[in-house]
């Protein structure tokens, strides 16, 4: 069995409240408020990283790298037995369906559901 994946935005995962054994993966601007997530959630990971590609760091300062990979990975690692894995980041249409493909591709879960 594996956790079920949720993608949303900031605003739709501030006003989120899980409701069972649930984590969140919260990716926001760099230089940008962190986001106001619910104490019902069960460990929350911080990313800050911009939504561009590697190449273009100059202009939007902190990108996706290694060390955001290996961060995610160990902290998904850490709740094996989480229902739910929330995946939010500004818009809710970029870093977080990516974050949580790259998890699908990773640990071999479908992807059908966030696809559609």
């Amino acid at each position: 069995m594996h956790p079920r994946l949720i993608v949303m935005s900031q605003s739709t995962a501030e006003s989120y409240e899980p409701t069972g054994t649930e984590i969140c993966i919260s990716i926001t601007n760099p230089n940008a408020p962190l986001a106001q997530l619910s104490p019902r959630f069960a460990a929350c990971l911080r990313l800050c990283f911009s939504d561009a590609r590697p190449d273009d760091q100059a202009l939007f300062g902190v990108v996706f790298d290694a060390a955001h990979a290996i961060a995610i990975r160990d902290f998904v690692a850490q709740w094996p037995l989480a229902e739910r894995i929330v995946v939010h980041c500004k818009a809710g249409n970029g870093r977080s369906p990516g974050v949580a493909l790259g998890l699908c591709d990773l640990h071999g879960w479908p992807t059908e559901q966030l696809e559609s």
